[in-house]
């Protein structure tokens, strides 16, 4: 009896023991393996706002079926405070400082630890741009000449049959340029055009895609880096998914708003002076991603590309112009007021990039200084929620289109001399 008693105890403990190391097996198999955000960003809040919000993507790689949720943490919310927003934190900037978000995963790592990541938040303030006087041209933009809300104007405006171009100025005599505050308003609605289909009997039949068309419109368009990185702005993080962007309508406005931003970089080129363009085009094009893969998406021969295009029979004068509302070859692609750009999202669904580990969406500029329209591509950066040109798609807005009406032609020779 003492033996079987004491063979019935060794058999209750050994069961127990398996029971345990059954449990932190299983425990062992549902743990998170990293967590990742961008480590260091810089925020710079317009004169004319109190503050500035922006989304950052969240990375929370995880083994078995553990929790991705995890937690925020400001160090210093008087500088710039932070909430969890599904699989992003929401940064907003409201003074001048430096600040450290902490994100902190809700699970625990295999050894039962916490798994953080860190981003650091400078926080900038910008100074409100110094009103222009007759005694400071310099401080008038050479883009946009006459500033209608500002009493003071150019004393030799570009008048309304004359496209805007930037007047050249040596570089070792220009001073600091001004930086003013730039808006850029975008607005969708609905429309179709016309697309092929299969049907269930796998024959294609044209039919009706209903797609977003959008108008952004400028205050000023930027005339340097400084200007377009304030409109240069995340969207919400999208779903990494065909046409998301379609679907999220207002909310993915980026899409719209980068396209047009490029084509104001392409106005704001001067032969004298390129490197403001080119750093203009390196906000649009090199994105996050594009740094963590080593791709130079704008490097040395696309600057050389542009630059010989541009140059070409005063084609800078009009390329960026070009693609506004009113331009046309008639009135020497001279845009209309307020400018304004009209785009729209291409009938047929977009395509996924693994290597982006995004989706990339074709956007049609259908303007007067071609029969046909053009596109190009763009992607929301899944790291900092921005938007970027994607590839070479660029290239062809910088390509052949109608001449301007010869007087035009002959008016910026004569400029040139």
């Amino acid at each position: 009896m003492k033996l079987k008693k004491l063979l019935s105890v060794v058999l209750c403990m050994l069961l127990v023991a398996s029971t345990m190391v059954l449990s932190v097996e299983a425990k062992a198999k549902k743990f998170v393996k990293s967590i990742s955000v961008t480590k260091k960003t810089t925020i710079t809040i317009p004169a004319s706002k109190k503050t500035v919000t922006k989304s950052f993507k969240v990375t929370v790689k995880v083994s078995g079926k553990a929790s991705k949720k995890f937690t925020a943490k400001s160090d210093k919310k008087a500088v710039a405070a932070v909430k969890v927003s599904g699989s992003s934190i929401k940064v907003t900037a409201k003074k001048a400082g430096k600040a450290v978000i902490t994100v902190t995963a809700k699970a625990k790592n295999k050894k039962n630890k916490s798994v953080k990541a860190k981003l650091t938040v400078t926080v900038k303030k910008a100074s409100a741009p110094k009103p222009s006087t007759p005694t400071q041209p310099s401080e008038v933009d050479p883009v946009n000449p006459v500033d209608p809300t500002n009493p003071v104007v150019d004393p030799t405006p570009v008048t309304p049959t004359e496209p805007a171009t930037q007047s050249p100025t040596e570089p070792a005599t220009q001073p600091a340029p001004v930086v003013r505050d730039i808006t850029l308003n975008t607005t969708l609605k609905e429309i179709s055009r016309k697309g092929s289909s299969g049907n269930q009997n796998g024959e294609e039949t044209v039919v009706d895609i209903p797609l977003y068309q959008a108008s952004s419109v400028f205050n000023y368009t930027p005339a340097n880096v400084a200007e377009l990185k304030q409109v240069h702005r995340a969207d919400d993080m999208l779903p990494n998914k065909v046409d998301a962007a379609v679907e999220a309508g207002d909310k993915a406005k980026g899409r719209f708003e980068v396209v047009a931003l490029y084509f104001a970089a392409l106005r704001a080129y001067d032969p004298k002076n390129p490197d403001v363009c080119f750093d203009m085009m390196e906000e649009l094009f090199e994105s996050p991603t594009t740094k963590i893969l080593n791709l130079d998406s704008f490097n040395n021969y696309s600057r050389s590309a542009l630059k010989d295009n541009l140059n070409k029979m005063y084609k800078y004068k009009y390329v960026g112009n070009a693609y506004f509302d009113g331009a046309e070859p008639a009135n020497g692609y001279t845009p209309s007021e307020p400018l304004t750009v009209t785009l729209e999202d291409y009938v047929y669904a977009s395509q996924t990039s693994n290597q982006y580990q995004t989706q990339i969406y074709k956007i049609v500029s259908r303007f007067k200084g071609a029969d046909t329209e053009r596109i190009i591509q763009v992607y929301q950066d899944s790291i900092d929620g921005k938007w970027y040109i994607f590839s070479d798609s660029w290239k062809s807005f910088t390509a052949d289109m109608k001449d301007p009406a010869f007087k035009y032609q002959a008016q910026w020779a004569a400029e040139e001399g």
